[in-house]
């Protein structure tokens, strides 16, 4: 018998297997579009990366940087993009009939605080007073507009809302030359307020009670959805495991917070207490929640659309990743 045709099916087949087991083995790459890590509420993806959530679902995930959110949204739409960690903006996309959905927000707030002058020492003290946002129609501005709205003044006449566009520090800088009276601020930036004499006048925490909308999470364009149903479910669940992670590493949070934020060991600690009971394991919110995402887009315009939050949101995803 003539060995040598066996012996060579045999050894295609070994190649074929060896090939097909490497590729098996290796993580699939997925381009995820975000505003950067220097936000508190961008530490889950962090560390879903670099401490190996993502790898043990396969995956391997690219940041990729872009300084606006609408080039960020064409590119997701283009297909550039697989995924992309901003929510209120593609909650508006959305309701406007755009193919885009949410589905997951890691925190349960904006991870926005107030701060002012050290003579005002409320809201409603903002009376007649100039507060600096970074542009009108943002999440930023929503938050103000709503917090004024609800602790009993009218935004559009009881104060002047000052546009000042660039990073949260141009802002901060208007307050200290005192063009303006207080600003919303990106946490942790009320501790170098602080630290200038200036007040919080409404903490994370506060500001969430008037307040809800997360600004960082999952979201996808329905394509993804329609083909790649199993992946959106291991992206979650290294998310997931990379907050409680963060919720249960008490030492190694606090140790994050420090570099991330290039704070100090007791500012560290401080807004440890404060974030870890502002993410979101469950990364599905109410639906109360959603209407304030869809709001954002829409609270300034005269004719407000009728959208449901299914048509924004879609929680089937998160609710497998918890399984």
């Amino acid at each position: 018998m003539n060995r040598k045709p066996l012996e060579f099916f045999t050894a295609c087949v070994l190649v074929a297997l060896s090939v097909a087991l490497a590729s098996a083995a290796d993580p699939k790459v997925l381009n995820l579009g975000w505003t950067g890590g220097s936000n508190w509420t961008a530490l889950p993806f962090r560390v879903a990366a670099e401490r190996g959530f993502f790898d043990k679902e396969g995956l391997k995930v690219r940041y990729i940087t872009f300084q606006g959110t609408n080039l960020m949204l064409t590119a997701l739409l283009a297909g550039e993009l697989d995924y992309v960690n901003i929510l209120p903006f593609i909650a508006g996309g959305a309701a406007r009939g755009l193919p885009v959905k949410i589905v997951a927000a890691v925190a349960k707030s904006s991870g926005y605080a107030i701060v002012s002058k050290p003579e005002i020492d409320s809201l409603k003290a903002l009376k007649g007073k100039r507060i600096a946002i970074n542009s009108f129609g943002s999440s930023a501005d929503f938050a103000v507009y709503t917090a004024l709205s609800r602790s009993g003044l009218d935004p559009n006449k009881d104060v002047t809302l000052a546009a000042i566009s660039g990073s949260p520090d141009a802002r901060f800088a208007a307050l200290i030359s005192g063009s303006v009276d207080a600003t919303v601020v990106n946490s942790p930036l009320e501790y170098k307020a602080e630290q200038k004499g200036f007040r919080t006048l409404m903490t994370v925490r506060q500001l969430s009670e008037l307040v809800r909308i997360p600004i960082t999470g999952l979201s996808l364009a329905q394509r993804k959805i329609d083909k790649d149903p199993d992946e959106i479910v291991h992206i979650l669940r290294g998310l997931r495991a990379a907050i409680l992670f963060l919720q249960s590493e008490r030492e190694m949070g606090v140790g994050l917070l420090e570099k991330l934020l290039n704070i100090d060991r007791a500012a560290a600690e401080r807004f440890y207490a404060l974030y870890r009971e502002q993410f979101n394991p469950d990364l599905s919110v109410p639906d109360s929640v959603v209407e304030e995402w869809i709001s954002v887009g829409t609270f300034r315009a005269k004719e407000k659309p009728s959208v449901k939050p299914q048509a924004v949101v879609d929680w089937t995803f998160a609710e497998r990743a918890r399984h």
